[in-house]
């Protein structure tokens, strides 16, 4: 298999795994069945839609967006790491543990506890390893094309500052957020 396509083969289990680990219960591997279903069809949507653009780009080879497509998984894997490790280590805003307690909580966890933090579970332990693998795939098939440049990593790294920006305010637990909100 040349590397193009097992970029792209990548690209689309990682889509796939996604939507139906997103959509379709399989606890205790993941807490579809605790979510709202309007919860379950927002994040498919949202999500597959910012995944489902890469294999596009690479399936039809439009070049001029590749390397984008190729920083995306990067951007996702930092989003990734936002969203589950930082709350881990320093725990959670408290809508974000609300959600975890309630949908993520009950599932099978490798991670030790800590207190009240939500804790990454195998289902997204999973995702984040595929995401890292997708990503150094794409960009190495990237890289071997001939005249292959990362022109727009400035772009991708001021989205992927706004993505983790979005992140912090919703997932982390912010000194001063408490306090302001007891004022």
């Amino acid at each position: 298999m040349t590397n193009m396509k097992l970029a792209v083969a990548l690209q689309l289990l990682l889509f796939v795994y996604h939507q139906i680990t997103t959509l379709f219960d399989l606890y205790p591997f993941n807490g579809a069945r605790f979510s709202r279903l309007k919860e379950r069809l927002a994040e498919a949507a949202f999500n597959g839609a910012l995944m489902i653009w890469a294999p596009i780009v690479y399936i039809f080879g439009w070049r001029g967006v590749m390397p984008y497509a190729a920083m995306y998984y990067f951007v996702l894997f930092v989003c990734v790491i936002a969203t589950w490790f930082v709350p881990y280590f320093f725990g959670g805003s408290e809508k974000w543990t609300e959600i975890y307690s309630r949908v993520q909580g009950r599932t099978l966890l490798l991670l030790p506890p800590r207190g009240d933090h939500p804790n990454p579970n195998i289902e997204h332990l999973v995702l984040m390893v595929l995401t890292l693998i997708t990503g150094l795939v794409t960009l190495g098939a990237y890289r071997r094309l001939p005249n292959a440049t990362l022109n727009g990593w400035t772009i991708m790294l001021a989205v992927g500052a706004v993505m983790v920006g979005g992140i912090a305010a919703t997932h982390w637990r912010l000194p001063g957020r408490q306090a302001a909100k007891q004022s």
